[in-house]
């Protein structure tokens, strides 16, 4: 079961980058912006997969990385260029970027202990 719930996070959370991305673009969001969110979602998932079902052993090392990888995604939207190019766009950009910021702290946060 954790094998296909990674799955799904492979493939869901880089789709999540890519809305930044496309969501961002209007303010002038490059697409270094968006493979820097990939990049780093990768490496989230990546190492929680190997500290959960590969390294249990070291887990708590496996953990520490997918979690510096995940704070530094919410560094950058909260806070970040992503915050800085939205808050620039305003409107609607900034609304919809806003309630991705929310999904991904709340949402990402969360999703893990939903596990069986």
């Amino acid at each position: 079961a954790q094998f296909i719930r990674y799955i799904d996070w492979v493939l869901t959370v880089p789709l999540m980058c890519v809305e930044f991305y496309l969501i961002l673009k209007v303010a002038g969001a490059k697409k270094s912006l968006m493979w820097r969110l990939i990049f780093l979602s990768v490496v989230m998932l990546v190492t929680g997969y190997i500290g959960e079902a590969i390294n249990p052993e070291n887990a708590q090392v496996w953990g520490l990385i997918s979690g510096i990888a995940y704070f530094v995604i919410v560094y950058d939207i909260w806070l970040g260029s992503a915050k800085k190019l939205a808050v620039e766009a305003g409107g609607a950009v900034l609304s919809a970027h806003k309630a991705l910021c929310w999904f991904v702290l709340v949402g990402w946060a969360i999703y893990p202990s939903l596990r069986a």
